[in-house]
């Protein structure tokens, strides 16, 4: 229950995975580098945007190695050491890990049922002085709160006026279970620094490393020279499949949803039965269940749980303040199975856990938040 990366995509066509020949060959016999990324991969990522209402040429969008090069790229080129960065709490413990190794400050934004409230990041920008602000609006890790479309439209608002950078990263954002979400923020002044980060590894598989950033120009030649200092490009041949796998998104879409919407019910269904007094989001969408123990110390009972055989993420984890003691992330990831046997065995630990800390055992009816 603490891995957050789904098993590959099976269903789409087998040839997808694979490239013609006269396009095999024609990329071995280049010399090239493209530290912008391969040409019709920035082409397709262009029009991919401009889908979603994001006006986007190739000029907008550099290819990275995976989303969290996104991240760290970021980092890199607008915090310096001491500098604040302004982070949902809890986020994705990753980018919490790219700010700090760029020696940010990190302060807190909480998210509420809709996510970050605009108010509140314009207040947080003045009062900090930050210098970037980290959004995962889109089915939020760990929560899966959505921003509203108001919500965004002021936030990219504030990102304008105030001069800060704003990631939005949407690296779940294609993990769609109910209806579909509002744009990305960038749509609502695709020229204001918005820094949009996407990824394949999510929906496809975590092993093809292609993400990417979309940004006005100015700031994707920035990012560029110092993607360059440190990998020169990313994998030709992956780029090329990544082209293949863009043209299928929609097949890919409904084969993930199809596969995760089922396993969401059964994982809400079986702490309903077996830990009803566990609360839970219900998200619309991404990965997770953000559940909230009714009592005691998160990471405590993952220790409990773990002498179970059972490992679970904490919430401190993806807190950049170690907040949310009383949290767990669990995915609903693994197969039917195996969520049966992770819950009876986390029931067990729960029990276990329980009478080592003196609480009575309580039965309460389950709350979907």
């Amino acid at each position: 229950f603490a891995l957050g990366s789904p098993l590959p995509l099976t269903g789409l066509p087998a040839d997808l995975f694979h490239l013609p020949a006269d396009e095999y060959s024609a990329l071995l016999r280049d010399r090239l580098y493209y530290p912008l990324g391969l040409p019709p991969l920035r082409h397709a990522l262009a029009a991919y945007y401009t889908a979603m209402g994001v006006p986007t040429r190739p000029e907008h969008i550099l290819v990275t190695n995976g989303a969290q090069q996104g991240i760290a790229l970021s980092a890199a080129l607008y915090l310096q050491r001491g500098d604040t960065a302004l982070v949902e709490d809890p986020t994705y413990f990753g980018a919490l890990d790219a700010f700090r190794a760029a020696g940010a400050r990190l302060s807190g934004l909480p998210v509420e049922g809709a996510g970050v409230i605009p108010a509140v990041l314009r207040d947080r920008i003045s009062a900090t002085a930050a210098r970037l602000v980290y959004l995962t609006p889109t089915y939020q890790n760990p929560t899966g709160a959505v921003m509203p479309r108001a919500a965004r439209k002021e936030a990219a608002r504030i990102a304008a006026e105030l001069g800060v950078p704003l990631i939005d990263d949407g690296t779940l954002a294609e993990l769609v279970l109910d209806s579909p979400p509002p744009p990305p923020i960038a749509a609502f002044d695709p020229e204001a620094p918005i820094v949009t980060i996407g990824s394949l590894s999510k929906l496809l598989w975590p092993g093809l490393r292609i993400g990417w950033i979309r940004a006005p120009e100015p700031i994707i030649g920035r990012l560029a020279r110092l993607k360059s200092a440190t990998d020169l490009a990313s994998p030709l041949l992956t780029q090329a499949l990544a082209v293949r796998l863009l043209a299928s998104l929609p097949a890919a879409r409904e084969l993930r949803r199809r596969e995760l919407r089922p396993r969401r019910e059964l994982l809400a269904a079986l702490l309903a039965q077996h830990l009803p007094d566990w609360t839970f989001r219900h998200p619309a969408g991404g990965l997770f269940l953000w559940t909230k123990l009714p009592s005691g110390d998160a990471r405590e009972f993952a220790q409990t749980s773990l002498r179970h055989g059972v490992v679970v993420l904490p919430g401190p984890v993806m807190s950049a303040s170690d907040r949310y003691t009383a949290y767990l992330r669990l995915p609903f990831l693994a197969e039917p199975a195996t969520l049966r046997t992770g819950v009876r065995r986390l029931a067990a630990a729960w029990r276990d856990y329980r009478s080592t800390v003196g609480e009575p055992a309580r039965r309460q009816s389950v709350t979907l938040v």
